[in-house]
């Protein structure tokens, strides 16, 4: 048996060292996940969109507890699952594979971002594992849409800075046309990304 339900952003689905009987799958929005170190600073770990899954320690059933808080972070519909039934739905396709590289990839990009020294150069590094991670290729090849909601307020957690300091770099941003923002939407150009940040030779990086 399943339920679905709607859940208002900015609240706990799952708190830490919660004990889990259900699974969750995200059917639309987003879902952060987090840590609160000793000190009382919070540790952003990994984001949940469309079609993912949360905790995956009672996905496949590693871990009785929950090993951090899940918090919506948009407006979300959630769908609340038996972990054998959330199990038993996997589809280990291709295109599932496919899905898990590209979360695998998203992870080592945020952890970069999170790792530069500027918050210009962690809020761009951040956008680029946006695109990856969530990001829809438009016709021209060129820009990438970032298919979630975000208020500049989401932005300035994601990289741990002010939102002062948020809105006055993706000021910049737009200014030099890297970056479109349209009702929450972001659209990227990522070649233009891709030179500021310094990493050019890249190309686009694939959103799969």
């Amino acid at each position: 048996m399943s339920r679905v339900r709607a859940v208002k952003r900015n609240q706990i689905v799952v708190y830490q060292g919660e004990a889990v009987s259900s699974v969750c799958r995200v059917v639309d929005g987003m879902v952060r996940a987090y840590s609160i170190l000793s000190t009382g600073n919070e540790v952003l770990v990994a984001l949940f969109g469309k079609g993912d899954y949360f905790p995956a320690g009672s996905l496949f059933d590693t871990t009785p507890v929950a090993l951090f808080y899940y918090e919506t972070m948009t407006d979300c519909t959630l769908e609340f699952l038996d972990p054998q039934t959330a199990a038993g739905g996997l589809v280990r396709s291709e295109h599932e594979q496919a899905k898990n590289a590209r979360r695998y990839i998203g992870a080592l990009l945020h952890v970069n971002a999170l790792g530069q020294p500027t918050a210009s150069e962690r809020i761009m590094h951040t956008l680029r594992y946006l695109t990856t991670r969530f990001g829809v290729t438009l016709p021209n090849k060129r820009f990438v849409r970032i298919d979630v909601k975000l208020t500049q307020h989401d932005i300035a957690r994601l990289c741990n800075v002010s939102r002062e300091t948020a809105s006055i770099e993706l000021a910049k941003l737009r200014k030099d046309n890297i970056i479109v923002q349209k009702s929450k939407m972001y659209t990227v150009n990522i070649p233009l990304l891709n030179k500021r940040i310094g990493d050019d030779g890249l190309g686009g990086i694939d959103t799969l």
